[in-house]
Parts: structure tokens; sequence; C-alpha cells
């Protein structure tokens, strides 16, 4: 495909960026998002280093390396890195990742690059969330490109098609690392499960040779865990209300959870990184053709995912709980019983409403990845 068809999903080019950041620079509630974060002081002197951003790469180093460790230090207790050998040594990837969070997820993965001294990634961004002008230009500014959720079927399978060139364009061509989440919306339920669809929709370019564009996109997982789920009382109120109804998002949903994700206490978080999906390949080129490709890389993606997820007290909690056992009470003390069921409350309390499928939904939130686990050691 010619670059020109990738105009109107691709982020900002440097040229751009200036002037996109001028705009934001200019806007109100960029400010008010600012003076959240940061004291009067502190924002004069970003704000200094933010005007004289000259591409998204500087954009990301400049602003958003500070704003995301600052929204770590406001609502979590740390961040712990594991297995980062493994992306210094595997080059431009696509990096498929569980997904908690709208935002954090993958801009947690930028700071995590730009801390290991490597280039940061190009992102996924829901036409979705693309609701006004400044959300437009801090995406493409913070090296976002559009995916496209809606349409006919025809429209659908030609910006899938589209996506894929994209992607494989940025990895093979740009020389750029993309992220994208394992499946279509955040994981609601705690079971992280690795959508084939969306490794079909990154084979699209080159649909007769599956195994050599999966090569050559280079996936790599990303494994992130919090201790506390990032809107986990939102998460089980739409799976509840969606057992009587097909559940519609109010207007303004989608940014209510991005904002509820930067502002509720996390707890600690982990990030982790998986074996290359390439090793995967390898090994397995034998056993692997058209017809079965994607679903073997997809379980292989889930084996990494649930070996490499950082278990904390209240997973475990949730687990003997659901389970009416004492399997792992030696993980866990009284003080993160109190803690759990102080959260199941406000549940209560949201949903106006004590149904016994609430307190199930919500430990099984808690508890899946326990069980995942345990499915892989």
């Amino acid at each position: 495909m010619e670059h020109t068809s990738f105009e109107d999903i691709r982020p900002y080019n440097s040229g751009e960026v200036p002037a996109a950041v001028e705009r934001m620079i200019s806007h109100k509630h960029f400010h008010a998002a600012v003076d959240y974060l940061f004291k009067p002081e502190e924002k004069s002197i970003l704000f200094k280093d933010l005007k004289g951003v000259q591409s998204n790469f500087e954009f990301q180093k400049v602003f958003m390396h500070k704003v995301i460790n600052r929204i770590l230090e406001k609502s979590s207790d740390g961040l712990r890195v594991a297995n980062s050998e493994i992306v210094k040594n595997n080059g431009p990837s696509v990096f498929i990742s569980n997904h908690r969070d709208i935002l954090l997820d993958s801009a947690i993965l930028q700071v995590v690059l730009v801390d290991l001294g490597l280039e940061t990634s190009e992102i996924t961004f829901g036409s979705n969330l693309m609701i006004n002008d400044l959300i437009i230009d801090f995406g493409k500014t913070n090296r976002m490109f559009t995916v496209y959720r809606d349409g006919s079927p025809r429209e659908m399978l030609e910006n899938s098609k589209r996506l894929s060139a994209y992607i494989h364009h940025t990895i093979t061509q740009k020389e750029v690392s993309s992220w994208i989440a394992q499946r279509k919306g955040r994981t609601k339920d705690g079971h992280d499960l690795t959508d084939s669809t969306i490794l079909k929709m990154l084979t699209t370019f080159n649909r007769k040779n599956p195994l050599g564009t999966l090569k050559e996109i280079n996936i790599l997982p990303v494994i992130i865990s919090y201790e506390w789920e990032p809107c986990d009382l939102l998460k089980i109120r739409e799976l509840y209300l969606s057992e009587n109804d097909i559940y519609k998002k109010e207007e303004g949903e989608d940014l209510r959870s991005v904002l509820n994700g930067i502002t509720e206490y996390k707890g600690q978080i982990s990030m982790s990184f998986g074996r290359p999906v390439n090793e995967f390949l390898t090994e397995q080129s034998e056993n692997l053709d058209k017809h079965n490709i994607h679903q073997k890389v997809a379980q292989f993606i889930d084996e990494q995912v649930y070996q490499n997820y950082r278990l904390y007290p209240n997973n475990y909690w949730a687990f003997d709980r659901l389970n009416k056992s004492a399997r792992f009470a030696d993980k866990y003390d009284d003080s993160v019983k109190d803690k759990m069921m102080h959260r199941l409350e406000k549940l209560y309390q949201i949903m106006q409403s004590r149904d016994g499928k609430l307190e199930h939904m919500f430990l099984e939130l808690y508890a899946h990845p326990v069980n995942n686990k345990l499915a892989y050691l």
C-alpha cells in the first residue's frame, strides 16, 4: 500500500507536532489535567520544555514520561519490571499486551522503554475515544494510530487490511514498535484471553503466508498486573447489567474510565515481558499451518501472560473465598480481607443491590489470574 493510504490512521509526523502542541497548550482542559498532577512551578518548567518538542518521540520522553510517572506516584505503590533483557534484545516488535486499563497499560510500557534507553512504540487508538480535537491532538502526538471500531462488514474488512498493512509497515520499514491489546476492549472478568482474530488481522497483509508475516512483525507478549484492578467496580457493573440486557455505554463513559484509571488507587503494579513469539514459531514451524497458526499463537501468548502475571494477596484471598477453601491462607492476612470486603460493600452501594451475583463477579475478577497461573505451573 502507498503511504498516503495511511493518512487518516497514522500518528502525527514531526512536522505536525509543534502546531499540535501549541493547540494543546492553549486548551483549558489540557491545563486542568496538568494542574491536577503538577505544582505551578513544576508546570511552568514542564510547559517550557514542552514548547520545544519537535517530534512525537520527544513528546513521549519530555512530557508523557513525567506525566505517567507522576500518576504512578499519586495512585500506586510503585512499578516492578521483570524480564527487561528480553525487550532489550528483541528489536522493533508488535507488543501484544493483556488489557486492564484504557490508558495506563500502553503508557506504562512507554515509561519502561524510555527507562531502558529504548525508543517508544506507536499505540493503537480506538476511534470511539476520538471524541474531540484535544484528545485527537493528544493521541496523535503521543504516537497513537487509529483503529476504526464501527462500519459495515465490508468497511470493517477494508479497515482491517489497512491496519494490518500499516502495522507491518511500521515494524519493517519505519523500524518502530507497535502496541496492541490481546483482544478488543479491556478484560472485565480477570480472565486474560488472546483473541485469535487480532492475530488474523495482523496477517491480512499477506494471507497466503501467515507464518512469514507473523515472523516479520516480531510479536512480543507484554504482561501487566495491578494489585487493585483499574475501574474494577465499573467493569463489574457493566458485566452485571449485560447479563440481562445488551449493554450500551453512556455518552462519555470511556473517558470516565480513563479518568478513573488515572486517579483510583492501584497499589503495586508489575510489568513483565514473555518469550518472543518468533521463538515459538521457529520451534513449532512443522506443526503450524494456515488453518491452526492463529489459534496456536494465541494459546502461546496466553501461556506467557499466565506464567508471568504477578499475583497479589487479594488475588489469593478472592480465590479462597470463591472456592470456600484455605489453600492460600498463608498469602494474605485479615487486613486484605477487610480491604476486599470494604470494596465489595462499595459495589453494593453503586448497584443498590446485594445480589449474590455481584460478589461472585467481584471475586472472579481477582481470582481468575490465580486459576490461570495454576493451569500453567
